[in-house]
């Protein structure tokens, strides 16, 4: 994402993902995701499109079985 204010243009924000092993499918974390960004997938697992995702942390805060991880921003190479 393009922010002229940020150094090179770039926002870096931390990334959220889903554990399919902890996740049980309660769909909590797309009821609280302000960017609608949490996808149930046809396999049943949720997944988070790190595009828009911009790790406000509100579905690792809402999952009631600590499902979500938080990632640090990924480095540009």
């Amino acid at each position: 994402m393009y922010d002229p204010a940020h150094p090179f243009g770039k926002k870096r924000y931390d990334r959220a993902i889903i554990d399919p092993v902890s996740c049980t499918g309660c769909g909590y974390c797309t009821m609280f995701c302000v960017m609608d960004c949490i996808l149930l997938q046809p396999d049943g697992f949720y997944t988070v499109d790190l595009d828009r995702c911009i790790g406000c942390r509100s579905c690792k805060v809402n999952c009631p079985f600590e499902a979500v991880i938080i990632l640090p921003p990924k480095e540009d190479a």
